[in-house]
């Protein structure tokens, strides 16, 4: 195959002529598709393309007087063996599942234009990823990308459920996502603080004015702290929840569920204080309300041993649930 992009745009260019012409193209008309595809290369370097589309590829090229055409017919796409067609496929496959994330973007396209050409294989789906393709946030996924990675501030119009219209001048720092939703983490220039957003609260984005406020380092360590989006800040004292202990006891049969896939990346297990019946496990965390979240998930298999201001959370869930079933 070609040895860089820019000589494989320029085979694609020379099948593309040399299929539809069956009596030959000569050097003028090679020039002016290559300048009409953007490519601008010295005449030697046509013919030194030829001359790799015929030795390298296996073309079936002929020269007839300065014109040059296919002796049968040929594609250049047909020099994938069956096991690159399978493997297209596949990454094909796995490019349509992240098509919305701006880093894709353009993928997907020469996703199709392979498709187009490469023979068709018939492949059951092997891979299925979570998504949500209904998200209204999906959308501006790519201007704050931009963003990001153009470090512009952005005025954001923002409607948070039952709360009225407000507006933000954020430096964007990050995008994370979280159980098939997005946020934004940037610096709020008249709050002067992190600010966290969600994607599908976003009514509209403009350029702002101000200028981009580098990000410091310690601006989104939290993040490495909390499971989820939020994190509870206290204005008075500027300082965000305190990072502690959470110490959880699991029933045994579940415990492999959280062995196998941490609730957070500080997961320990306790060997001294675990048992045949129960696991216990421990986190270093910041309280939000997703990590109260996911261990209510787990229903009556988890019991939280401290911290008690936890503890007393979850028994709150809990009497509010059952008052809810008539208990």
């Amino acid at each position: 195959m070609p040895n860089t992009k820019d000589q494989f745009k320029r085979f694609q260019i020379l099948d593309e002529l040399l299929s539809k012409s069956p009596n030959g193209v000569g050097w003028e008309l090679i020039d002016i598709a290559y300048r009409n595809k953007g490519v601008r290369v010295s005449r030697k370097t046509v013919f030194n393309d030829i001359k790799a589309l015929k030795e390298n590829e296996k073309a079936p090229i002929r020269n007839n007087k300065g014109k040059y055409y296919y002796t049968e017919p040929f594609s250049l796409y047909s020099q994938y063996n069956p096991k690159d067609i399978t493997l297209a496929q596949e990454l094909g496959n796995l490019l349509q599942q992240f098509s919305e994330f701006p880093a894709f973007k353009g993928l997907e396209d020469i996703w199709l234009k392979l498709k187009e050409r490469l023979p068709q294989v018939s492949q059951k789906q092997i891979v299925q990823f979570e998504q949500n393709d209904e998200y209204v946030g999906l959308k501006r996924l790519n201007e704050i990308y931009e963003a990001i990675k153009n470090q512009t501030t952005l005025k954001i119009k923002y409607q948070d459920f039952d709360k009225e219209l407000r507006e933000y001048s954020i430096s964007p720092y990050i995008l994370k996502e979280y159980h098939n939703r997005w946020h934004i983490y940037g610096y709020e220039h008249k709050k002067g603080k992190i600010y966290n957003l969600a994607l599908d609260r976003i009514l509209a984005i403009e350029n702002s004015r101000l200028g981009f406020r580098q990000q410091k380092p310690n601006d989104l360590a939290f993040l490495n702290d909390i499971i989820g989006f939020t994190y509870l800040y206290n204005h008075r004292t500027n300082t965000y929840a305190e990072l502690e202990v959470v110490k959880i006891k699991v029933e045994a049969k579940r415990a492999n569920y959280i062995r196998t896939k941490p609730l957070h990346y500080s997961q320990q297990e306790v060997e001294a204080e675990s048992t045949e019946r129960h696991k216990v496990f421990t986190y270093q965390v910041r309280f939000n309300n997703e990590l109260l979240a996911k261990l209510l998930e787990f229903g009556k298999d988890l019991e939280v041993i401290e911290p008690q201001h936890l503890r007393d959370k979850m028994i709150e869930h809990i009497k509010e649930m059952g008052a809810k079933y008539g208990i």
